[in-house]
């Protein structure tokens, strides 16, 4: 779920070569295995790649929470497209975020903006991570390697911890339920807008239910250099087999 929302700006993935599996690749796939078999198997999963959702929650990266809502809408590595509302004040602003392959573009109100080279290839790897967190390309691509990480304790959950690394890309660290399966946590490196300054972001997912076949979580909370930057709830899911490129063009 976070999955999309991770970052809120963030568009697109890139396709790498295949590279060699770790030693302990065996343990750790065991744990990737486990938790897909949780969020519903990689049949469920594979069948219905087109995800589109409606959240609503608050963004703190301005300081006091801001009330948001919105879309997103996301199919495979490089089409996604965020629409959502953030009320300032008195004052809603509607900022529109799309990725189609190698373009993106950003609209606020009614000023749009194609993404930079910089602006994009950042998206491009944010996305990645939000890619990776649906669990849904892990075993179906030969291009990843995984690796344990050992235990953590999230809230009362008992977590075990996979450091998932593709060539061309940072690793993300995903932290799974023990018991369950389910994906508890994500843990990765960003650039922050504006600075260029790598932060640590962290993303926690909680409340799952089941949405055609598949397990998604309904509350998220976003951490970056371990301040609050946004949390909120999926207030609605709609899965499916494929998104007409029309739904990802220029706003």
């Amino acid at each position: 779920m976070k999955q999309l929302l991770c970052g809120l700006f963030a568009l697109a993935t890139a396709v790498v070569p295949a590279t060699p599996a770790r030693a302990d690749d065996a343990q750790a796939r065991a744990v990737i295995e486990k938790a897909v078999k949780a969020h519903g198997g990689q049949e469920a999963l594979s069948k219905l790649p087109g995800i589109s959702l409606k959240f609503k929650g608050k963004f703190h990266g301005m300081g006091d929470g801001l009330d948001m809502s919105g879309d997103v809408i996301a199919f495979g590595p490089d089409r996604q497209k965020i629409d959502l509302e953030l009320k300032i004040g008195n004052e809603t602003i509607r900022i529109v975020n799309v990725l189609a392959g190698d373009k993106g573009w950003t609209r606020v109100g009614d000023m749009v903006q194609e993404l930079t080279a910089e602006q994009l290839a950042e998206a491009r790897e944010q996305a990645h991570s939000g890619w990776v967190t649906t669990l849904e390309p892990l075993l179906r691509e030969k291009s990843f390697r995984f690796a344990l990480i050992g235990e953590m304790k999230i809230d009362k959950q008992t977590t075990i911890g996979v450091k998932v690394s593709r060539k061309g890309h940072r690793d993300v660290d995903l932290y799974f339920d023990k018991e369950t399966g389910l994906l508890a946590k994500s843990e990765t490196t960003i650039k922050e807008e504006g600075s260029d300054q790598e932060v640590t972001e962290e993303s926690f997912f909680s409340e799952y239910k089941e949405f055609q076949g598949q397990k998604q979580a309904t509350r998220f909370v976003i951490k970056r250099g371990g301040k609050l930057f946004l949390e909120g709830e999926a207030t609605g899911y709609e899965l499916s087999e494929k998104l007409s490129d029309d739904v990802f063009a220029k706003p």
